[in-house]
């Protein structure tokens, strides 16, 4: 059903139950179409039904979960005009960002992003020693989204950042359906290029490269994703 996340500090548990609920969902361990059982996911993250029912609902709200009344609630299916609307909001956002990080970007901020990429590096050269590929998927993901969370936090547009987050849940798990092997190495090639972008202060290769990093991916699933939407999307 879901893991056991470990609870953060000071985390209630109608908060602990939406991320543990949400990130089942995002990594596709919670499958397009699945129900979700109330006792199964009391029991399985030891929680009442109350906290429970309050994730589900706010998950409805993200598109990630339909509740159908006296029938039950399931993961909804991925939306593919909420994935293309996310992308291009992303896109657009990021952009704005990127450009203004090549006028100037914090230093400490600058040291952050090179950090992330390192330790992205080192998880995809330990990949051996993940038992579970769900957990490296889901450690990768974490470092690509605060990655890109950093940019935002250097100009301090946090609250864009948990739009973006919010908005993009039906892309991310776009992403985990489709990726390929080589998916991750791309993705760190990608970021090496924005972080060459900030550095260097490429502001002409802004566009072309984030087109590439953000838009991209949708272009293709569309391309090669039609033998299971109809299985898993909604069109």
């Amino acid at each position: 059903m879901v893991n056991m996340l470990p609870k953060l500090p000071g985390e209630n548990n109608i908060n602990y139950s939406y991320r543990a609920i949400k990130e089942g969902i995002i990594s596709l361990k919670l499958q397009p179409g699945q129900l979700l059982s109330l006792g199964e996911l009391t029991e399985a993250l030891h929680v009442s039904s109350t906290p429970i029912k309050n994730a589900l609902w706010r998950l409805q709200q993200e598109h990630l979960v339909d509740i159908i009344p006296q029938v039950g609630s399931y993961v909804s299916k991925i939306n593919l005009e909420l994935v293309e609307e996310a992308a291009c909001m992303w896109f657009n956002l990021e952009k704005e960002m990127l450009k203004l990080a090549c006028d100037f970007f914090p230093e400490e901020s600058l040291n952050l992003l090179k950090r992330n990429l390192h330790l992205q590096e080192m998880v995809v050269d330990d990949r051996i020693v993940f038992v579970d590929q769900k957990e490296w998927t889901r450690k990768l993901n974490e470092l690509d989204e605060h990655f890109h969370a950093i940019i935002f936090e250097g100009y301090r547009r946090n609250n864009t950042w948990r739009a973006i987050e919010q908005i993009t849940s039906n892309y991310q798990r776009m992403i985990n359906h489709a990726q390929p092997d080589s998916h991750f190495e791309r993705l760190i090639a990608e970021h090496k290029d924005i972080l060459s972008i900030i550095e260097n202060k490429e502001i002409e290769r802004v566009e072309s490269v984030l087109k590439n990093h953000i838009l991209k991916p949708v272009y293709d699933w569309r391309k090669v994703g039609v033998e299971y939407m109809s299985q898993y999307c909604k069109c």
